[in-house]
């Protein structure tokens, strides 16, 4: 079952240098495993900078065809162990806001188990394939969370969170379009006078609307 505006109510309780700096964490991921810089040049990807975000595109590719998404779970390398979930979500409530058609995270979590892919960093091109065909999708989501939390200065405390994402044809297992992208840090009014600034979740939601606001 998609999930689009209508039944929201349902699940809502549950850069090329960025990119390669980040290539690493990046390997993880069966798609770049071993092939990272060869998956990159195939891509011939386009630097592209909307309201100073830093993101990469496919050459020529026409994104109005893409209706259907799942979102797979992301990986998590903070030390929140809820981090990835509450991300999940917010990009899975910022597609929804773009009228795209969302696929629900337990039917993503039955077909995996199906196809027996226990997880994501070890999905080959072929399991995303599968994927896609067994949940109708036009396209998957895969990146990770990479930084969320509250830091500390010497007298502030304000919110940082980091996302990583790519947009995945499940048809072929291309890879189309991909970012790395952060909120956060101490504003001016926090560093030179205290004053409370945003909240974790506030800046979460920001680097995720940002990030998805490249592509829709």
């Amino acid at each position: 079952m998609l999930i689009n505006a209508g039944n929201i109510g349902k699940w809502s309780d549950k850069a090329r240098t960025e990119l390669m700096i980040k290539s690493k964490r990046l390997s993880q991921y069966g798609i770049f495993r071993g092939q990272i810089i060869a998956a990159l040049c195939a891509l011939t990807l386009l630097a592209g900078c909307s309201n100073g975000v830093k993101y990469f595109v496919r050459k020529n590719t026409d994104f109005s065809g893409i209706q259907r998404i799942a979102v797979m779970p992301l990986e998590n390398f903070t030390t929140d162990k809820y981090a990835a979930d509450k991300m999940k979500s917010m990009v899975m409530i910022e597609l929804l806001s773009k009228g795209m058609d969302v696929t629900e995270p337990g039917q993503v979590i039955s077909a995996m188990n199906e196809l027996k892919i226990r997880s994501v960093d070890r999905m080959s091109v072929e399991d995303m394939r599968n994927i896609g065909r067994m949940l109708d999708v036009d396209a998957l989501i895969l990146g990770s969370v990479e930084t969320f939390t509250i830091s500390r200065g010497i007298s502030v405390s304000y919110p940082e969170a980091s996302i990583r994402l790519t947009l995945i044809e499940s048809r072929d297992g291309l890879a189309l379009w991909s970012i790395w992208h952060s909120a956060g840090g101490a504003d001016f009014w926090t560093r030179h006078f205290g004053s409370e600034g945003r909240t974790l979740d506030e800046a979460a939601r920001e680097v995720v609307k940002e990030a998805l606001g490249t592509l829709f």
